[in-house]
């Protein structure tokens, strides 16, 4: 055998190999088509489709109904925070009542209503040195209390301890 002569048939081998090599590769390819059809048709049968169908119809009434159950209960919430606020507008209002019937009783020469402005003015005046934070020093005709370090008596609820 001439060294031609072995090239040559080395020359034929590896084109023998390349066209294999290639053959190899369009049957791999032809499988893997054949194997993904394979799968999309499984995937195509009425019954997952009835079934994933129903799935989904319960999941969206869950969702509905949940969020149904959310609107009723935060309208409930609404409804109780108004009516805390309206209640104690009237326990505020009617304990103003009272206290106005009460100097009217007493003093007689108090005002009836309350300021236009619709807050309370002190009955006191302001120190001489400006300042107007903090607690104001008892009045010096206040009723001394039996408790020096608490303060005079006031109408309304006991001061906690300070």
């Amino acid at each position: 055998m001439s060294n031609d002569e072995f090239e040559r048939i080395k020359a034929e081998e590896k084109a023998h190999l390349r066209k294999l090599r290639a053959l190899k590769q369009q049957h791999r390819d032809a499988s893997r088509k054949a194997s993904m059809l394979g799968a999309l048709r499984g995937m195509q049968t009425p019954e997952q489709d009835a079934t994933h169908d129903e799935f989904v119809g319960k999941v969206t009434e869950s969702s509905a109904m949940s969020e149904a159950r959310f609107e009723i209960a935060s309208e409930e919430a609404e409804r109780a925070v108004r009516a805390e606020a309206d209640a104690e507008a009237t326990r505020q209002s009617d304990a103003e009542a009272l206290i106005r019937q009460m100097k009217a009783e007493l003093g007689g020469d108090t005002p009836a209503a309350p300021p236009a402005g619709g807050t309370r003015q002190p009955d006191r005046a302001a120190p001489a040195d400006g300042k107007t934070i903090g607690r104001t020093p008892p009045e010096p005709e206040a009723p001394a209390s039996a408790q020096p370090d608490r303060g005079a008596k006031s109408i309304g609820r006991p001061r906690s301890g300070q």
